[in-house]
């Protein structure tokens, strides 16, 4: 059976639980589904189906895999997308709600039910999407970063919210259909679930963000990775998203001071483009000296918390590092062409100084030092994102 719909009681639940479908889209990677469905298993809600949609995978292993952990599986006959992927799995659910994760995350054991407490108790509420934890799987700083990052977001967002996530998110079945799932204009993984979120609200649905509704991300980031998915997977077709909904609210990555650093990272190119060329090409020197104590910083901190007990003169050297040399480069150039970079820089660290604190208590003042040039070179990518996702939404209304 690959239903789980036993009467087992759950806190907090006096009825018959509503039955849930798990709907989880996956193109090859065996390893991490076999881990992610290990986790649905270990789901506390009683009543669930669990829907593997392979999206034409090359690797024979996802079948046994998921006849292994008892899921149904969907396979699609040519590669389409997890959009379209997630939207197979919902034409073939049973459930009343439809719970979206991916292939590549581990849902906390009450994750379903955190979700089904809001959706049982507040008929109001369309859909409820949750965050990653504070504890990404990977230990690789781009990683940490990244994830870290993802969670911090999320968990200063407003609850009232105005997308949606496919993460560790849930939706009535009705109301997903009625919407008509998943736009097919998203052919490879891109902001598919933000753009529903933005179809839900303009509606009248209500969505809920659930701080408490966790999962643990396994995606294991690379640098490319990280500039091609905030360029061109997320930050361009959300720019276009942005323009044909003007009214959507600034929060997530929107907020007033992800725009001021997104601003302030654009700053930052033209000051160094401009001393370059007008001959203080010197003045540059100092904003390297700080990217280099910062990988100089990541070369010496442990990331973890035990780690970093273990290793405090690491992180020590590290700030010691982080403070000495772009101080001594810029005792060594004086050219006000030089201090204004720098001091975008700081705008930038103080606009996410939150996030900061959270990766200080994480990993020590070392590692979040570390990741200083890993979140300008992010709000870079938001910034460039601008100009070219204006262009392509002119572009998309021209061929219209």
């Amino acid at each position: 059976m690959s239903d789980h719909d036993g009467m087992t009681a759950i806190p907090g639940v006096s009825h018959t639980p509503t039955f849930v479908s798990v709907i989880v889209p996956v193109y090859n990677s065996a390893e991490d589904l076999d881990r992610c469905l290990a986790a649905v298993n270990k789901s506390d809600w009683p009543a669930f189906e669990c829907i593997v949609v392979d999206d034409a995978s090359t690797d024979p292993q996802i079948i046994d895999i998921a006849d292994r952990h008892g899921a149904r599986l969907v396979q699609l006959n040519q590669r389409s997308g997890p959009a379209m992927a997630r939207n197979a799995g919902a034409e073939q659910a049973r459930g009343e709600i439809i719970f979206f994760t991916d292939a590549d995350v581990l849902l906390h054991s009450d994750a379903i039910g955190e979700a089904m407490r809001v959706l049982e108790t507040e008929s109001g509420i369309a859909a409820v999407f949750g965050s990653y934890d504070d504890n990404p799987d990977h230990d690789s700083l781009i990683s940490r970063y990244r994830n870290l990052y993802h969670h911090w977001n999320h968990q200063i967002a407003n609850e009232e919210a105005s997308t949606f996530w496919t993460g560790c998110g849930a939706i009535r079945k009705d109301v997903f259909l009625a919407m008509d799932g998943f736009s097919s204009d998203y052919e490879r993984p891109s902001i598919e679930d933000i753009e529903l979120g933005y179809r839900l609200r303009a509606a009248g649905y209500r969505i809920r963000l659930l701080k408490t509704m966790l999962a643990t991300h396994l995606k294991h980031w690379k640098i490319m990775d990280m500039v091609r998915t905030d360029i061109f997977q997320r930050g361009v077709p959300w720019i276009v998203l942005l323009w044909r909904h003007r009214s959507a609210p600034a929060d997530l990555n929107l907020n007033p001071r992800a725009k001021i650093a997104t601003v302030s990272a654009a700053l930052l190119c033209l000051t160094l483009l401009l001393a370059i060329l007008s001959g203080h090409s010197k003045a540059v020197v100092p904003t390297l000296a700080v990217l280099l104590a910062a990988v100089l910083c990541a070369c010496l901190t442990e990331y973890s918390v035990e780690a970093k007990k273990a290793r405090l003169w690491k992180s020590t050297l590290a700030l010691l590092i982080g403070i000495f040399i772009p101080l001594l480069s810029l005792a060594w150039f004086h050219n006000a062409w030089a201090l204004l970079p720098l001091i975008l820089i700081a705008v930038i660290a103080w606009a996410q100084k939150d996030f900061y604190l959270l990766l200080s208590k994480r990993g020590g003042i070392g590692f979040a030092f570390a990741v200083l040039p890993l979140q300008v070179l992010f709000f870079i990518g938001c910034a460039l994102s601008v100009p070219l996702g204006f262009l392509d939404f002119l572009r998309q209304r021209r061929t219209a």
